[in-house]
């Protein structure tokens, strides 16, 4: 079993994964069409970022520096 760790980042279009070997990727929310452009990650850990972008999108824009100050990181395990 795989641990990502998934932690939000300054603003609310980045977040940072955290692979197994230690390595960090960044994500962004750049869109290609309706489709966030996301590295090569595990699906449960696609799912993961895209359900955190969700939410911080979905609040209003003046409660969205609130939600990233609070965030905290979470763990994604992924079955090999």
């Amino acid at each position: 079993m795989s641990k990502y760790i998934i932690t939000h980042g300054s603003i609310a279009a980045v977040q940072y994964v955290t692979l197994p070997d230690g390595n960090k990727v960044i994500v962004t929310d750049a869109r290609d069409g309706s489709e966030r452009e996301l590295p090569k990650l595990p699906v449960e850990v696609q799912t993961a970022v895209n359900r955190q972008f969700g939410t911080i999108f979905a609040l209003p824009y003046d409660s969205r520096q609130g939600f990233i100050d609070n965030s905290i990181p979470f763990e994604v395990e992924v079955t090999e």
